[in-house]
């Protein structure tokens, strides 16, 4: 793991990028632009603390599914920013458009997770 500011960045990228991607993407997304920084904070906060708690509460055999795991995550985290956000500053409609805004928006936390992670010490081709 990075430094907390690197981190937080890059995660405001990641995020940033599939919402807008999102929005031009889907017709039932649309999300204003300040209204799509604010969620993007938002929907930061949510993921972070949905996270936090299923991992502390969730057996260790049962976080092996993670990719349903994660994008039940990304959907939870979605609809609570859909539904603390103004309708007309962020909103989903259609399940064509909560499925690829899901999709996307998880793709994007994947790609996310792997930037900001470091190879173990002594990971043999990684320079120190």
């Amino acid at each position: 793991m990075r430094s907390l500011p690197w981190s937080l960045a890059l995660s405001a990228f990641a995020y940033g990028t599939a919402l807008t991607l999102a929005a031009w993407l889907f017709d039932g997304f649309r999300a204003e632009p300040l209204w799509l920084v604010a969620s993007v904070v938002i929907f930061m906060f949510l993921t972070v603390a949905l996270r936090r708690f299923l991992l502390s509460t969730m057996n260790r055999f049962v976080r092996g599914y993670t990719i349903i795991g994660g994008l039940l995550l990304t959907f939870v985290a979605l609809y609570l920013t859909d539904v603390l956000v103004p309708g007309g500053g962020f909103d989903i409609d259609g399940g064509w458009a909560w499925a690829g805004v899901t999709g996307l928006v998880w793709a994007a936390g994947v790609a996310y997770g792997e930037a900001d992670s470091k190879a173990p010490a002594g990971t043999p081709g990684v320079s120190p």
